[in-house]
């Protein structure tokens, strides 16, 4: 986007912003008001032959201001906002330049940048993220990632970047499971381990990465209706994404320009969201086609990428990638792939851009049988296949219309078997509620379930951009409209009854049933969003830059954007930013974010419930019966609304002098509302049966007596969705870059996180004796608790030792991550007193008051809680080394070595008062890129 006069205001917005722009004003003492004078000119040339590079484009990251450098390599930049920013300058056939720079107030600043064939021998090349960085339009915190640090990371996945981010954990460089990521969240969960009598919902590490949007070439990643789980009395496992963020496996490292993670609060234009946004860019436009293989002990990749100027105004790329890891080589054959390809077409005319892209991925889990253990497998395989254009039509000089449009289809096939022990029980097939006949399971046979889901995701936004001058100020205003809608299809939940995947139903909690996911409701949603950036200066030196907003996001009934909503959340964003001075400034924000439910949580598979009327197992198989009668209980709740977060932060920023930075943020963040299980108690009638003794021993099944003899009340509790999760966090993240060490070439890069949690979920637990409380109909109460609140904190500190030799082309970084702290405490009482009251076998919670529960007639309710940590747990001091060499080779080629977890560092295994911390075994392997012939194009 191309600097110029501002466009005339407009009323509606003069009426729609005046109370933003008083509020903004009423920050501080506006003395004089006046546009920054400073401009930035200089020549942009070869690195080594000092020749002008003509075309290259020049751009101040986070803003708007861009321009070309002319046939001599001249550019100028007019009206950059004082204090430190970052120039990125592209041309093809040149590795990608980001420079960071201390723009004055006034004046003219004169900077000569110097492009190089290859990135390694630029000087001062970054290869992690900069402290001062912005995401484009955005003054929240963010870590931005530019191409040549994402190629000095040895990750096989987008994963591997976001290692590049304060506070995550280095991770091997492969297809090692299931990848998610989430924001400052400390991994722990809401109690004890799941049973009939507890439902510990989701992690704090799941609800982070659920609550972190990717955004891949402008158009969100969502995981809202991943249904490939086993629910929560599921027994046997899958390798699956659902619940959390999307498998992050998917997206290929090698194939990515540029990564921008808004750690702190992003703006109005993003939602679906409770902790921030990865915004990802793939490589795309005129690109030296090359080849990269990556190779160790475990992972195998290759990716081929090339793009090429297919007229004066057409550009089109594509690429192609294939990994294996095999997770236990000599042990297992256990491997997850992946295969990913692009391509893109671009448009640049006049007025109007068009951008086209087609993804298509498959990412596959498989452990297959073995010798030892042939009945024991399980696979999970994704694939995705999507297409997106937007559309960017230029209005006037700098206003802008965009309009983007994706639709994306995925074929989800998961199954697992495993050998399984039961004795004898009996259990019915029905699929509706009535009573019937049971049958015996008993003893060993090897269930598989299925989970087969077709995910499909549309989305459409309509946005305005209008630069305007009103009352002053000018403004970068922009407003968009959001539709989304979600659906599954596919044949579901499948398995044979007769062998059914679960055993540990007792006669009354039956097991799941097969359920399709077509019969399922979509998700809809829509938002509507306004958000403005101003600047102004105070004084003659202090410049206040300020970023507001407001959105509205939608939660429809039914299956499209004309029902009416069924929960609605309005969220208001501001961020303000203070530069005293050329080399500091101050930031602070404070905002509210919604996440909606996920199809799983709003559309929850039905509870069944096998009564045992009648049992009669002889030792004579012929002669055994049983009655059973199902109910059915539907677990759907319509009260069911979207998790709110309100997020504040304050951060400062320096500028060190000879390319040093640093910055300070400080946050505070609640996720209210988030969905997890509530237990909710009732109660069943259940009929009980006699025998005919006449005939029973006459090699058949004995007569049953009619009616029913008696009946009696069997206490269930319903495993209902609910906004019962709450989650605090707080923490400080500390990012530097060092000034360069000039004799020894080597420069310093500093990332420590310190992070708190406190996870609560407002239900009650009623331990795992609730199961023989449930059968035994003579107990005629059992206790129940209230539920595990559990606390976390982590202080991990990464540094980086990066030497550059930029003659040669030679970067070598070192990578110390130091666990300097890591502590778990629940807060539960567990002892004989702790319980809260009792459950009565009509389903009935009876609270006892504390000073009660001394009380002889309360004798039976006091018993010991079982499945709660009664001690804090804290892990050791540990640490973790990597090493990266790259160097360059002839003919703009690069070969990099790398070595994870260089010392073999174990960790810990943990214990009762031990965190347990495993550390990935060490692994060495090498990387090659090799161009594949010259620039395909010209500028």
């Amino acid at each position: 986007m191309q600097s110029g006069v501002a466009t005339a205001p407009r009323r509606p917005t003069e009426r729609l912003w005046a109370a933003l722009a008083a509020l903004t004003l009423a920050t501080g003492p506006a003395v004089a008001q006046q546009q920054s004078a400073a401009s930035i000119t200089g020549r942009i040339t070869e690195a080594v032959s000092g020749a002008a590079v003509p075309g290259a484009v020049v751009s101040i990251e986070g803003t708007t201001l861009t321009t070309v450098a002319d046939d001599l390599g001249r550019y100028r930049l007019a009206a950059v906002p004082p204090g430190p920013q970052v120039i990125r300058v592209i041309r093809i056939g040149y590795a990608p330049l980001r420079h960071s720079v201390v723009v004055p107030n006034e004046g003219t600043l004169t900077l000569d940048l110097g492009l190089a064939k290859s990135a390694l021998q630029l000087p001062g090349l970054v290869v992690t993220a900069d402290p001062a960085s912005r995401a484009r339009g955005e003054l929240g915190t963010a870590s931005v990632i530019g191409q040549e640090a994402i190629r000095n990371q040895s990750g096989a996945s987008l994963a591997a970047v976001l290692e590049l981010v304060p506070g995550t954990l280095l991770q091997p460089p492969g297809l090692d499971g299931v990848q998610q990521f989430g924001l400052r969240a400390v991994p722990i969960s809401p109690g004890p381990a799941p049973s009939a009598g507890s439902a510990s919902g989701p992690t704090a590490s799941l609800l982070a990465s659920f609550g972190t949007q990717i955004v891949l070439d402008g158009v969100p990643v969502s995981n809202n209706v991943n249904l490939q789980s086993l629910g929560p009395r599921g027994e046997l496992a899958l390798a699956s994404a659902s619940g959390g963020g999307i498998d992050l496996r998917r997206i290929p490292a090698a194939t990515l320009e540029r990564v921008e993670v808004i750690r702190g609060l992003p703006s109005s234009r993003f939602g679906d969201l409770t902790q921030g946004v990865v915004l990802v860019d793939t490589r795309a436009g005129a690109v030296n086609p090359e080849v990269l293989v990556r190779l160790d002990a475990r992972t195998v990749e290759a990716t081929l990428l090339g793009g090429k100027r297919m007229g004066s105004q057409t550009f089109g790329t594509a690429n192609l990638n294939l990994a294996r890891t095999r997770l236990a080589p000599g042990f297992q054959d256990n491997t997850g792939s992946r295969i990913s390809a692009q391509l893109a077409h671009r448009h640049e005319g006049a007025r109007l851009t068009l951008d086209t892209r087609l993804d298509f991925f498959q990412v596959l889990d498989d452990q297959p049988p073995s010798a030892l253990s042939p009945d024991l497998a399980s696979q999970s395989r994704d694939n995705g296949l999507r297409l997106s254009e937007r559309l960017r039509w230029r209005l006037g000089e700098r206003s802008q219309l965009d309009w983007t449009a994706a639709f994306e289809g995925v074929r989800q096939r998961s199954f697992a078997q495993s050998p399984r022990l039961r004795g004898a029980m009996p259990f019915t097939d029905r699929l509706t509620e009535g009573t019937q006949d049971g049958k015996f399971i008993g003893g060993i046979y090897v269930a598989r379930v299925d989970v087969d889901g077709d995910p499909r995701h549309f989305y459409s936004r309509l946005e305005s951009y209008l630069p305007t001058r009103w009352a002053g100020l000018d403004h970068e205003l922009r407003t968009g409209l959001e539709l989304r809608r979600e659906w599954s299809g596919g044949p579901g939940y499948v398995f044979d009854i007769e062998f059914p995947p679960q055993v540990e139903f007792n006669g009354v909690n039956g097991y799941d049933r097969p359920r399709r996911f077509d019969a399922i409701p979509p998700l809809v949603t829509s938002a509507v969003y306004v958000d403005d950036r101003i600047s102004r200066t105070l004084g003659n030196r202090w410049l206040l830059n300020a970023q507001g907003g407001v959105r509205l996001d939608l939660l429809h009934w039914g299956s499209t954007w004309f029902r009416a909503a069924r929960d609605h959340a309005i969220q208001p964003r501001l961020q303000l930013e203070l530069a005293p001075s050329r080399w500091f400034r101050v930031r602070a924000g404070a905002g509210r974010l919604a996440k909606v439910p996920s199809l799983g949580d709003l559309y929850p598979a039905r509870q069944y419930y096998d009564l045992v009327n009648f049992n009669w197992y002889a030792n004579d198989p012929n002669e055994r019966r049983a009655i059973l009668t199902t109910r059915i209980l539907e677990r759907q709740n319509p009260n069911l609304t979207m998790a709110r977060a309100d997020k504040a932060e304050l951060g400062v920023e320096a500028d060190l002098g000879r390319g040093g930075q640093i910055a300070l943020v400080g946050y505070l963040d609640r996720v209210r509302r988030a969905v997890g299980v509530t237990l909710e108690p009732t109660y069943l009638i259940r009929d009980r049966y006699a025998v005919d003794s006449t005939t029973i021993n006459q090699g058949r099944p004995p007569d049953v007596l009619q009616p029913p003899i008696a009946s009696d009340t069997v206490p269930v509790l319903i495993d209902r969705p609910d906004n019962n999760v709450d989650l605090r966090s707080r923490g400080l993240e500390l990012t530097a870059i060092l000034p360069e060490i000039a004799p020894l070439r080597t420069r310093i890069a500093i990332q420590a996180a310190w992070s708190w949690s406190r996870l609560e979920s407002n239900g009650v637990d009623f331990g795992t004796g609730f199961d023989e409380f449930q059968l035994n109909e003579r107990r005629l109460r059992a206790p129940y608790w209230e539920s595990v609140v559990q606390t976390g904190e982590r202080l991990l500190v990464t540094t980086r030792l990066i030497h550059h030799q930029p003659k040669v082309g030679l970067v070598i970084t070192g990578t110390l991550q130091l666990f300097v702290r890591e502590a778990r405490v629940n807060e539960a009482g567990i002892d004989t007193l702790a319980f809260a009251g009792y459950i009565t076998r009509s389903g009935q919670l009876v609270p006892v008051p504390r000073e009660q529960r001394t009380d002889p007639q309360y004798h039976d309710l006091r018993l010991p809680r079982l499945g709660v940590l009664d001690d804090p747990q804290r892990g050791p001091v540990d640490w973790l080394f990597s090493l990266q060499v790259s160097k360059s080779l002839p003919l703009d080629g690069r070969l990099s070595f790398y070595a994870f977890n260089a010392f073999d560092r174990l960790g810990s295994y943990g214990g009762r008062t031990t965190v347990p911390r495993l550390f990935p075994a060490a692994r060495f392997g090498l990387e090659i890129t090799m161009p594949l012939g010259l620039a395909w194009g010209a500028r």
